[in-house]
């Protein structure tokens, strides 16, 4: 498996796949400023050719030690073996380089597999109920880097 930078090529093939990949509407949360804005943080996963995995993130310019992981997705084909792992890994990496000290991801209340998954990554895991706005609950991931 190699992890490179996204290129245009590989986000027009994502938001046509990402509904597939997660099973539901979620295509439009991988909007365009991912690639246009901050691509320099954006990674894919391939693996014989084929585009098997991504990560969309950024470093937060309200604090710039903390970098922020928008929206990863895994095809299914590809999932449980390592390689959402390994497009964490290599994001952790190129925001040390920047200067970044933490790690930050949110998920919404009850989606129990993004909270196992932060936590096999070393995540601290805490519940906002209000994170969103009132009644807005989301959980909040942290890793020190």
């Amino acid at each position: 498996m190699q992890i490179r930078q996204i290129d245009k090529t590989d986000f027009d093939f994502l938001v046509t796949v990402l509904d597939r990949w997660w099973g539901g509407p979620s295509g439009q949360r991988a909007d365009p400023i991912f690639f246009y804005e901050f691509g320099e943080f954006g990674f894919v996963a391939e693996q014989g050719g084929d585009l098997i995995g991504f990560l969309l993130g950024f470093i937060s310019s309200r604090n710039p030690r903390t970098g922020y992981v928008h929206l990863v997705g895994i095809h299914p084909e590809h999932r449980r073996k390592r390689v959402g792992r390994q497009l964490y890994e290599h994001f952790g990496s190129e925001c040390r380089k920047a200067g970044v000290s933490r790690l930050k991801a949110i998920a919404p209340l009850g989606h129990e597999g993004s909270v196992r998954f932060h936590r096999a990554l070393g995540f601290d895991v805490q519940a906002d109920e209000d994170y969103a706005g009132p009644g807005r609950g989301r959980v909040v991931f942290l890793k020190p880097l």
